[in-house]
């Protein structure tokens, strides 16, 4: 075992004691007997603080399915070492179950299906902090849709029964369109003073406007940089908590991470629901149902109605896009370009390989059939990537939403997590070099 997957295991056993808020003796035991099962040192529990949930369980999934269903197990029986599994801890279980133990599954065609996968975003402390589930997509699915609307008021009814609040952006959106309109630029105003008037219109419109794939781009991908897959299919988003980075602010500021568990539909919806809820009711021993205010015509303002609103008030920085150029026919240099709204441009530099690396990650994260690029195609590729993200750092620091920009490991791939309209390939129509075009990666052939 690798020290990189004992820091993710250390970081997983912290948050499940710190889950309840109560530190347990018994819990400490526990720890002690699993840092000895599993030769965690006290410096991986002090590096354990400083990466999040989402990444300690995508590091584990290299682990051998034997040995994720017995830290598994272990996990559970800390879970209940005080006889009691809160909600929180519930969550934490249900994400492991879903992203480590849940065997493959395959189509009626036998092609395999997308795997749930945990993502997290940069948020305060209190942003998004209620158990809900939302529905998510990239693109208009119309029988998802249909099926949506169809049972709706079912699933609102079932969910909340387990203390979860269900949210499909078309239902909420008729929220608002159903409200007074000068009511609600009031309430707009008044939560937002500075605004001007032009704005808080801009702001109606949006919300009387949003659509499951405009929350998507324009809230989770762009606004919050949740770094969710930019062709998801029709998923369910759970909220499972906020991981704190570093545990301690001696180390540095206080970082808040809201952490979510996407899981693709590959039946119906209603089967996948029952499958969630009857998973979370096996474990949890505190159960607890919600009680939300139906009376139309009122604006709602707190959990998931509150982060919302907050997020379309505040006009969003705008992604620069990202630029392959290939090799400088003056310098030689291989370079990528970081292209903003005013046409300003911000390269970097990189060696043969680096450039070679990024460019692959970048192209089969958006084309090829591995979605990413392997890990096995190359002994020096993990090198070469931190290089490349260490580059993108260090010389364009203010860059916006630039996780968004560097290869990132999943699984046994380096993925790219960009949205496809933001990556271009630049190709010189003639021989002097001052004349060319952009090309969007998508569409991109070598000749």
């Amino acid at each position: 075992m690798t020290k990189e997957q004992r820091t993710a295991m250390a970081r997983i056993i912290s948050d499940m004691i710190k889950a309840d808020n109560i530190i347990e003796e018994s819990e400490i035991k526990d720890m002690k007997e699993l840092m000895s099962e599993y030769a965690i040192t006290h410096q991986e529990m002090s590096d354990a603080r400083k990466i999040r949930f989402t990444d300690a369980v995508n590091t584990l999934k290299e682990l051998p399915i034997k040995e994720r269903q017995a830290f598994f197990d272990h996990i559970y029986s800390i879970a209940l070492s005080d006889n009691i599994c809160v909600p929180r801890e519930a969550l934490l279980l249900i994400a492991l179950q879903y992203c480590l133990i849940e065997t493959d599954k395959k189509t009626d065609n036998g092609n395999p299906l997308q795997k749930p996968y945990l993502i997290s975003c940069p948020t305060g402390e209190a942003s998004f902090n209620d158990q809900y589930m939302v529905y998510l997509e990239s693109t208009f699915d119309e029988e998802r849709n249909a099926e949506l609307m169809q049972h709706f008021r079912l699933l609102v009814t079932i969910t909340r029964l387990c203390g979860f609040n269900f949210i499909y952006i078309p239902k909420m959106v008729e929220e608002f369109r159903g409200m007074n309109k000068q009511y609600v630029k009031d309430v707009i105003s008044y939560m937002a003073p500075n605004l001007e008037e032009s704005f808080i219109q801009q702001v109606y419109d949006r919300l009387c406007d949003l659509t499951t794939v405009d929350f998507f781009r324009n809230v989770l991908y762009e606004r919050l940089q949740v770094k969710a897959l930019h062709n998801t299919p029709p998923s369910l988003l759970i909220n499972i908590g906020t991981s704190v980075v570093p545990y301690c602010s001696a180390g540095g500021s206080v970082q808040y991470y809201t952490e979510f568990l996407c899981i693709p539909i590959s039946s119906s919806i209603l089967t996948l629901v029952d499958d969630i809820l009857g998973f979370y009711q096996s474990k949890v021993s505190i159960r607890q149902s919600i009680t939300i205010n139906d009376s139309k015509g009122q604006f709602k303002y707190f959990g998931f109605y509150k982060a919302l609103f907050d997020f379309l008030v505040a006009p969003p920085p705008i992604a620069p896009d990202l630029i392959f150029l290939g090799q400088d026919m003056k310098t030689g240099r291989y370079q990528v370009a970081f292209k903003f709204d005013d046409s300003k441009e911000k390269k970097i530099c990189l060696t043969p390989r680096e450039y070679d690396a990024y460019f692959q990650v970048a192209l089969r994260s958006y084309k090829g059939r591995t979605k990413g690029l392997p890990i096995s195609c190359d002994k020096h590729i993990k090198p070469t990537i931190a290089h490349v993200k260490s580059k993108i750092s260090d010389e364009i620091p203010d860059l916006t939403y630039s996780d968004q920009y560097k290869p990132e490991r999943e699984g046994n791939v380096y993925v790219l997590r960009l949205d496809k309209s933001k990556v271009f390939v630049r190709v010189h129509t003639h021989h002097c070099g001052c004349e060319y075009e952009e090309i969007p990666i998508v569409k991109y052939d070598k000749k």
